[in-house]
């Protein structure tokens, strides 16, 4: 399978002259999915979303820059990134065993930068081998971004929650 590249631009957010990446979630997904294909490391939808959790809330402390746009909504089980999850829905709680394609069938991973790398692969290894619950729970814990929005009946996590989430 051929997997295309590409590069992700920064935009000026429009509060506070903050910069953000713009880019498809999805296809960050696919950058997960990559490490998980190669090391043979199973990766259910929960896992990936909480994984993708991790990876925003990392670079976002680190960078304070947002990857991308998408919000985290306040589900159950921890932060879920909705189209994440109907993307890979259909594997239930199975490993993903694909990538996200588009419309045409093209697979797409970010060009990362060092920087990207660096919190990507943190995260990975500090979390590959842990499942989709034992990391739904550490959103859990007292004091997260998740748990703080889910007492206040929010619908979404807030983003000076998440700079301020030091749940391991």
């Amino acid at each position: 399978m051929l997997i295309n590249a590409i590069i992700c631009k920064k935009a000026k957010r429009p509060r506070r002259g903050a910069t953000m990446r713009v880019m498809d979630v999805r296809i960050l997904a696919n950058n997960i999915l990559k490490r998980s294909f190669e090391e043979n490391t199973p990766v259910t939808n929960m896992k990936l979303l909480k994984l993708l959790y991790f990876v925003f809330r990392d670079y976002l402390q680190k960078y304070r820059e947002m990857l991308f746009v998408d919000r985290f909504e306040v589900w159950p089980y921890g932060p879920v990134l909705v189209n994440v999850y109907y993307e890979f829905k259909r594997y239930g709680a199975r490993a993903v065993s694909g990538f996200y394609e588009d419309t045409s069938g093209n697979v797409f991973i970010i060009t990362e930068t060092p920087e990207l790398t660096n919190v990507i692969d943190d995260v990975w290894y500090r979390y590959h081998d842990k499942s989709g619950i034992d990391l739904s729970n550490i959103t859990h814990q007292e004091g997260s971004a998740w748990r703080k929005a889910w007492e206040a009946n929010k619908e979404y996590l807030d983003y000076e929650d998440i700079i301020n989430d030091l749940t391991a």
